[in-house]
């Protein structure tokens, strides 16, 4: 998905597997899959079955949580 805010990032599964594979190797393994969303503030990726990854769309939006 493309931006949606002018300081805005891109994101997609291939960065999550990334910032899994460097933070969490655990969890680098499993399944990541968009989670459909009309939210912008965040985007939603689901991890394995249980899990899911949050990462903000918006600068603004870091460390809001």
């Amino acid at each position: 998905m493309g931006r949606m805010h002018a300081d805005g990032t891109t994101t997609d599964a291939a960065l999550v597997q990334r910032l899994l594979a460097a933070q969490f190797p655990a969890w680098a393994g499993l399944p990541v899959e968009r989670v459909g969303s009309h939210g912008t503030v965040n985007a939603i990726y689901r991890l394995g079955t249980d899990l899911v990854v949050r990462l903000p769309r918006a600068e603004a939006a870091r460390g809001t949580w």
